[in-house]
Formats: C-alpha cells, structure tokens, sequence
C-alpha cells in the first residue's frame, strides 16, 4: 500500500480519508465552538447580560464549523 495520494479520478473512488483529517475536523469543530462561545460570553459581558450571547455564539461557531468541515469533505 502506498501512502501516495490518488493521481487520476478513478484511483480517487479507492481512496479513503486520512486519520488526520479527522482530527483536523474535530479541531475545527470544537475550535469554532469555543471561539464563537468566548466571543458571545465577551458580548455578554460588555453589554451587562447574564447569558444570551454566549449560546448564540455557541451555535454560530457550530454552524459555521460545520459549513467549513463540510465544504472541505467535498474537497478530499
């Protein structure tokens, strides 16, 4: 087995995903996640609220996540 990538389309049907590329996308995931969680927790406490933009940006870092994970699949 080698570990080259697939020159031709044909050899790409074979080709299964790297492990790193999982581990990129669950660092991509939970990186999103956190970013956007401590961006919405900044926003709450800057404008004196207890917990409304830490969620938001829970779930905006999440589905922006998933539409970067996504998109780069499709290119593998």
């Amino acid at each position: 087995m080698s570990s080259e990538e697939p020159k031709t389309a044909d050899d790409r049907e074979s080709w299964t995903p790297r492990q790193a590329d999982g581990w990129a996308f669950f660092s991509t995931l939970l990186s999103g996640v956190l970013v956007w969680s401590a961006v919405g927790w900044g926003a709450d406490r800057l404008l004196g609220f207890q917990a409304l933009f830490l969620p938001i940006g829970a779930v905006l870092g999440m589905v922006g996540s998933i539409v970067l994970i996504v998109t780069k699949a499709r290119q593998i």
